[in-house]
């Protein structure tokens, strides 16, 4: 078995209307950050393209490091690469 997998970070605010120039009663997005494994590397449309062993390797071979997705002791930020990694484990 093998499945794609994010994590994704969202971090939000509700300011104070009457210190910023803001809509009431409306979040304000601070910060989204997102880590996505098994999935195609150099295709950028909106979706997910996951990775299967039986399927033929399309695309760019890996570059990056091998990552644990299920690590949440890390930042999503910390030793960020913009080359195309590997999951250890899906």
């Amino acid at each position: 078995m093998a499945r794609t997998i994010v994590r994704c970070v969202l971090d939000v605010e509700l300011s104070d209307p009457a210190k910023y120039q803001v809509t009431p009663r409306k979040i304000c997005v601070v910060r989204y950050d997102e880590e996505i494994g098994n999935s195609a590397c150099d295709v950028y449309d909106g979706y997910l393209h996951p990775q299967f062993s039986t399927a033929e390797p399309t695309g760019a071979a890996p570059t990056g490091p091998t990552t644990d997705p299920y690590d949440r002791s890390k930042d999503l930020n910390a030793n960020r690469q913009e080359a195309c990694g590997t999951v250890s484990r899906t």
